[in-house]
């Protein structure tokens, strides 16, 4: 994603908490495939530098991260840039507004249920870009600017937009589909996808009770081509957000809890909350939730 910003003439910094991503990039990065080209790219030393002067922050982390990494944007943010998280990461970007309360008015904060792209390392320190997508999908927070605009100025792609965080999270499809890749048997070759549209419809389902409306899964998986690769963690992260939905909403989802419940037996960790869930204050859940 830093790599299509730059290619449409955008300053790119990229800072990682770790710093294991970033330390084979010396002010550029080499992209094939989809978007082929080398980008200038700045690594900051740390997270004060990454966002010091920036326009947007776009936050890319697993959702296990999501709690401290919010904290130390708003203890470290100056003026008012627009925040960005993708994946949507449940509802961090609830998260991210709770802990810029004390500034007063509402933060330009919004979540991208999909990723633009699909990429993986390559062994040479590239970046291979198998796919695009054609359109990306934005929600911001009810009251806050628009952010579809600037997201369309960022990648230059089209834009939607979604009604708020609870609705981003709902629509991100990587927790069942990353579910449907894990839990398919392997030698029947439609089975993922006969499974991914299962899960799919308990997904609608789920967004119906919530009165959300979430983009079919054709259209967030178009341009694709084959279905990306599974993470496991993600997959289990995601449904349990789901879960969690499900429990409030006292809708049944048997495949969706199902399929939580077999990749937590394959993990062999003990059931635990949504990251973000667990961190958001009852009082900002319910007024999400209401």
């Amino acid at each position: 994603m830093a790599a299509l910003a730059a290619a449409h003439g955008h300053e790119v910094a990229i800072w990682s908490p770790r710093g294991g991503g970033t330390r084979h990039i010396l002010g550029h990065v080499v992209t094939r495939g989809a978007l082929a080209g080398r980008w200038p790219m700045r690594v900051a030393a740390d997270l004060g530098r990454a966002i010091e002067g920036a326009q947007v922050l776009l936050v890319c982390l697993p959702a296990r991260l999501l709690p401290v990494a919010v904290q130390r944007i708003a203890a470290a943010l100056r003026g008012d840039p627009a925040i960005l998280f993708a994946p949507a990461g449940g509802l961090a970007a609830a998260l991210m507004a709770e802990a810029l309360a004390y500034r007063g008015g509402i933060p330009r904060v919004a979540a991208l249920p999909v990723l633009p792209l699909t990429a993986r390392r390559d062994i040479d320190g590239g970046v291979s870009i198998p796919a695009a997508r054609p359109r990306l999908w934005v929600a911001g927070l009810p009251g806050a600017p628009a952010m579809g605009k600037l997201v369309g100025r960022l990648f230059s792609l089209e834009v939607a937009a979604l009604a708020d965080p609870l609705a981003a999270g709902l629509a991100d499809p990587m927790p069942i589909l990353g579910a449907a890749r894990l839990l398919a048997p392997p030698r029947l070759e439609e089975a993922p996808l006969r499974l991914l549209a299962a899960l799919g419809r308990e997904r609608a389902s789920l967004a119906a009770a919530w009165r959300r409306q979430v983009p079919p899964l054709h259209e967030m998986l178009a341009g694709l081509g084959a279905l990306p690769e599974a993470d496991l963690g993600a997959a289990v992260e995601g449904l349990s957000f789901l879960a969690a939905l499900a429990g409030r909403a006292k809708a049944p989802l048997p495949l969706l809890t199902g399929a939580l419940a077999l990749l937590r037996a394959a993990t062999g960790e003990a059931a635990q909350p949504h990251p973000v869930w667990a961190a958001l204050s009852p009082e900002t859940l319910a007024r999400i939730l209401a």
